[in-house]
């Protein structure tokens, strides 16, 4: 497994800060009041040029003072960049969903090879897995 340092060797890193209002809980949709604490996350983006591009976003983790709540904490998501669990911006997701759709697995990790995209075949067939046209597949 590869460090974030070394993903980011020989491409351009972009260093960012979420600024915006505190989020909502996924759960009940109330503004998020307290703050436990921040963490840098590496997101992979879509290449600029011929370099390949990383951000690394310090996002920060909210507390919920509800009794009855499921989860105690939640991570922030900054709309049009992440999504939970994810390591690659919404927009690399979508690349890659279109190119594992259109080309399958094998030559659709060919294709990101040459693009400077790191995307396995088993990556890409995993996009198409958890595409929102999956019922168009079943």
């Amino acid at each position: 497994m590869t460090t974030p340092r070394a993903r980011a060797a020989g491409a351009l890193v972009v260093e960012a800060v979420s600024t915006g209002r505190p989020g909502r809980w996924p759960d009940c949709r109330k503004q998020a009041g307290r703050e436990h604490s921040t963490y840098q996350r590496v997101l992979e983006e879509g290449p600029l040029g011929s370099r390949r591009v990383m951000v690394r976003l310090r996002v920060r983790r909210y507390f919920c003072d509800r009794k009855t709540s499921s989860r105690k904490t939640f991570v922030e998501q900054v709309p049009g960049l992440t999504e939970r669990h994810r390591r690659s911006s919404i927009g690399l997701t979508g690349w890659l969903r279109s190119i594992a759709v259109e080309l399958g697995g094998r030559p659709a990790a060919g294709l990101c090879q040459s693009l400077r995209l790191t995307a396995g075949k088993a990556r890409l067939l995993a996009r198409i897995g958890s595409s929102p046209w999956k019922s168009v597949f079943a």
